[in-house]
């Protein structure tokens, strides 16, 4: 079972137990915190993050045409 996944059972569980609404959202703030911690120290592992799939990154903008401005902005 994945990090994710036994996140998703444990929200699960909490959601249909008898847990009040601040004890939830207490523990979600919680495992949230923990995985923000974990992701900095990975990263100053200097450990490579390898996805499956394609690169999530947009790539850069177009490039848009210059316009010309009026003459009464001219130089």
């Amino acid at each position: 079972m994945t990090y994710l996944e036994q996140c998703e059972a444990e929200l699960q569980e909490k959601l249909n137990g008898q847990e009040d609404e601040a004890t939830i959202v207490r523990w979600v703030s919680e495992k949230v915190l923990e995985s923000y911690r974990n992701g900095i120290t990975a990263g100053q592992k200097g450990t490579p993050v390898i996805r499956k799939g394609k690169s999530r990154r947009r790539g850069l903008p177009p490039n848009r045409p210059t316009v010309a401005k009026p003459d009464y902005e001219q130089d």
